[in-house]
């Protein structure tokens, strides 16, 4: 067989490198949204070929870019009396590293040269780092992108004790190409230190000379939809209110200030949803900061001896039952403390 599997390998590369008329490349039509974040791109000449199920997917990364943009911009900026800009890089890669919804695929660096101002240096620009055909529409978003881009970043550019100037943005490019929905998500940077003279922040984004030369960072990720945002496209509009939306905000805000995030109490693989706890079983504490040293666990202000502990999980096994429910309290060995609420402790069946 592997004989074979060459032999056509071979073949069909022959055909691509020889230009056969059977290999073509598909034509692709895209449209983005008002402020250039999102990017749908399809093969299709008819949008309502799409189907519902990539129509619920695509959704998803509008709710995931919302919850995202959220988190940063509530969300102190250390050592600043600000909050972070969806337009700092530092808190873009936070979010993007810790919740796992990101598989880094490729990175380069992009040396642009440009003599155009204004808006057409901004779609040039634009067109450039996404690898958009010349002539790609208005571009109506580009200049008020790359303008808050550049306030950004002389903004930090101008603060002597930061030790992080990149600005830079996200683009999340929702495929669907011959049926197939593809989400991918492009992050472009630079260190507004080196650039400080290239932008002027204004109205207009402006070049410093008749030509400009610009080093930037352009990296992609294959994108993952969050599974534990669940069934959020039966209600698009009232998930933003919701405690799963809220919880997964607190989530990413938790990635950005190392702040104690606690996402619940799990018996195996199901979520504890009373304030019954069982005699003898073992129970996970799943979230996110929780110290990679061993903290404290108390019921009713009495010690619970854990059976490990790590940053994202630590796992307790409940002996003695309790009559009324009492707070069960979390202290991290940095001292930070929380209530997850009132349980008890109930007898085992067979006991």
């Amino acid at each position: 067989m592997l004989p074979l599997l060459k032999k056509w390998v071979n073949e069909e590369m022959r055909m691509m490198q020889n230009n056969d008329s059977h290999v073509k490349e598909g034509n692709k039509n895209f449209i983005f949204n008002s402020t250039g974040n999102i990017m749908i791109a399809t093969t299709e000449t008819d949008s309502s070929n799409m189907d519902e199920s990539s129509r619920r997917v695509f959704n998803e990364v509008s709710v995931f870019f919302a919850a995202m943009t959220r988190a940063i911009t509530n969300t102190p900026r250390p050592g600043s009396n600000e909050n972070y800009s969806i337009y700092n890089y530092e808190a873009l890669a936070k979010v993007i590293g810790g919740s796992g919804c990101f598989i880094h695929c490729t990175q380069e660096d992009i040396k642009y040269t440009s003599s155009s101002f204004g808006a057409n240096f901004s779609k040039e620009l634009l067109s450039a780092l996404l690898a958009l055909p010349t002539g790609s529409g208005s571009l109506a978003f580009a200049q008020a992108m790359i303008s808050s881009i550049g306030q950004e970043g002389l903004k930090l550019s101008s603060e002597s004790d930061t030790t992080n100037s990149k600005v830079g943005n996200i683009v999340f490019v929702c495929e669907f190409l011959f049926g197939m929905p593809i989400i991918s998500a492009i992050v472009i940077y630079a260190d507004s230190r080196s650039q400080k003279f290239t932008f002027q922040a204004g109205p207009c984004v402006k070049t410093s000379s008749t030509k400009t030369e610009m080093t930037l960072h352009k990296d992609v990720y294959m994108f993952v939809t969050p599974s534990f945002i669940k069934e959020y496209a039966a209600d698009l509009d009232s998930i933003i209110t919701s405690s799963e939306y809220g919880n997964f905000v607190s989530y990413l805000q938790s990635l950005l200030n190392d702040s104690l995030w606690i996402d619940g109490i799990y018996e195996e693989d199901r979520k504890v949803s009373g304030n019954a706890l069982t005699d003898g079983h073992t129970y996970r504490i799943v979230g996110q900061n929780l110290g990679h040293e061993a903290g404290k666990l108390t019921l009713d202000g009495k010690e619970i001896p854990t059976n490990s502990w790590s940053d994202t999980e630590i796992k307790f096994t409940p002996s003695g039952v309790t009559d009324t429910p009492a707070p069960l309290v979390l202290t991290t060995k940095a001292q930070t403390a929380e209530n997850m609420g009132n349980y008890k402790v109930i007898k085992a069946d067979n006991k």
